[in-house]
């Protein structure tokens, strides 16, 4: 908005709904406790420390500059160093956000300055930033100054390139010491175990090069470590590798393999019922070309050996099976190594991950734990194989496999290494012409879950593009989609806004795409009946008032869009039909929207009812009239202010 006044001075003004605002989550208190008393800075300018050199920086004298980069490579410990730069700044702990980037693209009109906190903008997944970006920051500036609110932005060298473009001032980290973060950790998790850094066979894990995360890992492994085993944590500090070889060394004889087989099924399952994890062990076992001896579950060797044979746990009363118990870690080691060390055996094992988890598999209650293994697969070398496989399950509609198959997508697309890339891939998929109408299905389905609660512009944006399509694939997966995310309250009205955006769009297949969407998103006949509000047409800014005008705005773009016209003034009837909702929703909706537009076909219609009218729409419709009509009629005041002449000669007003 530019506002003009007096001297014909501009004024630019932004405005911004809170719900526009990208969303901040907390930091553990137990991450606070090790930022706060386990630090390690390394040295900056003047000799004086990395992170006192970045809060003065914040706190210059010439005024503060409330925002602030910190640049390095991933594992130098920017996000630490964050955290400890905002707290030395005085930021109180609860008010310290990581801030969830829920964008296409970086704007800094999302970026939030609530008084007095402090929040970490992450970039580092972006290869560069876009020039408004970089521009944007100085008004940013001026907004965090009078709030009192702090950022810090993460990127990496080659990612921040401001150039003239802005002036935020940086501080490039450089690698912390890995032995003395290990050390530091130590000293505040469990300082009587600080020797145990130094000895056999712990002293020769951390090299120079170590990553900051690395070190920390390491202290919290011997903190943790329930007794004196420091080969204990050494093995699940190295992933358990040598264990591991020593293992398949050891049980590599033909009448091992069933054996084998089960050690994967464990690790896959970890923690689930013992019955489940040996009958999965035998599907792999029998599908990898083994023989199941005479008499079935009575033939081999009892439970407690062979869980002996694997070095696996009964936990839960002996009900179920666990690596992890004794050995942590080793379930997801287990499964990498042979992943590894078998690539051969890649395909078949997503293949036997899958059927054990289909709708009649053993382990169709274990579909959530299955898919965060196979996830995790996906880090690994090879580990595109997860997502080819995944999405040609879905593509060729393999039924059996599809709903493992959207649980790993998912997955994947909120894992913090792989998902920018799924995400990318699913855009990418919703936007295709070739796309197959299963896939864009699965696409929908996910925007409506998890991706969606965490991301949901982003799932948004898919959703668009796949609204957009001509071919009208999967358009009853995203009307559904749209209905499951507005019925989260807390996100109903960011749901709505962009909707509306859409059916506003300049664009031709946008603004179909918007009103159709909308359409959905509002049908009262079905049996997902969005909560309307009462619609309003104030600047009141409560969240009901908003969404009210959101409602009215989104009608009326319907009403507009020749395509959806009649199927606007066909909903907005059965709205006044409906006895699921009250008067105070549908009467100043439906005078909100017809006002205007008496005269568009169908608005009679609307108004007149027909003979399968409720006895509700019927009166309703009786007020809408009387409503509507006397917002027409003149008033009283304006019919009588007619001039006539006073008996003097003066004019009078009757």
């Amino acid at each position: 908005m530019t506002q003009v006044g007096r001297d014909y001075e501009e004024h630019h003004h932004r405005y911004v709904r809170g719900w526009e605002y990208l969303r901040g989550v907390g930091v553990d208190n137990h991450e606070m406790d090790l930022v706060e008393n386990a630090f390690v800075d390394t040295p900056g300018i003047n000799g004086a420390g990395q992170v006192a050199h970045a809060v003065s920086m914040l706190k210059r004298v010439n005024g503060r500059s409330r925002a602030l980069v910190l640049l390095g490579e991933t594992g130098v410990g920017r996000r630490t160093a964050a955290l400890r730069v905002l707290r030395d700044a005085g930021v109180p702990r609860e008010r310290i956000r990581w801030l969830v980037l829920d964008w296409e693209r970086p704007r800094t009109e999302q970026v939030p300055y609530t008084k007095g906190h402090g929040f970490i903008l992450d970039l580092t997944g972006y290869r560069s930033l876009p020039e408004d970006f970089y521009t944007g920051l100085a008004d940013y500036q001026k907004e965090a100054e009078a709030a009192e609110a702090f950022l810090i932005i993460l990127a990496t060298p080659g990612t921040w390139a401001p150039e003239a473009f802005a002036t935020l001032p940086s501080v490039c980290l450089a690698h912390p010491p890995a032995k003395g973060i290990a050390e530091a950790h130590l000293r505040h998790l469990a300082a009587g175990r600080l020797n145990w850094l130094t000895s056999v066979p712990l002293d020769a894990l951390l090299a120079e090069a170590t990553q900051a995360s690395d070190a920390a890992r390491l202290a919290r492994l011997v903190a943790q470590a329930a007794e004196d085993d420091r080969d204990a944590v050494k093995q699940e500090f190295t992933d358990w590798k040598q264990h591991l070889h020593d293992w398949f060394e050891r049980f590599s004889n033909p009448e091992d393999l069933r054996e084998r087989a089960l050690l994967v099924a464990a690790a896959l399952l970890e923690g689930v019922p013992a019955d489940v994890v040996l009958e999965a062990a035998d599907q792999l076992f029998v599908e990898v070309g083994g023989v199941l001896p005479p008499g079935r579950a009575l033939a081999g060797r009892d439970l407690d050996m062979r869980l002996d044979a694997i070095k696996a746990s009964s936990v839960g009363g002996g009900e179920s099976i666990s690596l992890d118990a004794e050995r942590h870690g080793l379930a997801g080691a287990v499964l990498q190594y042979v992943w590894q060390q078998r690539p051969q055996l890649r395909r078949g094992l997503l293949e036997w991950a899958s059927r054990i988890s289909a709708p009649n598999g053993i382990a169709v209650r274990h579909l959530r734990r299955i898919a965060t293994s196979l996830a995790r697969l996906s880090l690994l070398p090879g580990g595109a194989t997860v997502l080819s496989v995944a999405s040609t399950w879905i593509d060729t509609g393999r039924s059996a496999h599809r709903e493992l198959a959207v649980e790993v997508l998912e997955t994947m697309a909120l894992h913090p290494h792989t998902g920018a890339g799924v995400r990318k891939q699913l855009y990418d998929w919703a936007h295709q012409k070739n796309t197959s109408e299963a896939l864009a299905t699965a696409v929908a389905e996910i925007c409506s879950g998890r991706l969606g609660q965490t991301y949901p512009r982003i799932a948004l944006t898919r959703l668009r593009l796949l609204a957009s399509r001509e071919d009208g694939r999967a358009r009853e997966a995203v009307a559904k989609a749209v209905r499951t995310l507005a019925s989260a309250p807390e996100q109903r009205t960011l749901v709505l806004s962009e909707i509306v955006d859409w059916s506003e769009s300049a664009d031709d297949t946008v603004r179909k795409a918007g009103a159709s969407t909308f359409l959905a998103l509002t049908d009262v006949t079905g049996d997902n009946l969005l909560p309307l509000p009462v619609a309003r047409e104030t600047a009141d800014d409560s969240i009901d008032a908003l969404a009210g005008q959101l409602l009215v705005r989104g009608w009326r773009a319907a009403l507009l869009e020749p395509t959806a016209a009649k199927a606007a003034h066909d909903q907005l009837a059965a709205c006044l039909d409906s006895p699921r909702l009250s008067d105070e929703q549908v009467l100043p909706l439906a005078v909100a929207v017809l006002r205007g537009h008496l005269g568009q076909e169908g608005a009679a219609e609307v108004l007149v009812g027909s003979a399968d009218s409720s006895s509700v729409g019927r009166t309703r419709r009786r007020r809408l009239l009387d409503e509507l009509i006397s917002e027409q009629a003149p008033s009283p005041t304006a019919s009588a202010t007619v001039p006539e002449p006073s008996s003097d000669g003066a004019s009078t007003t009757a």
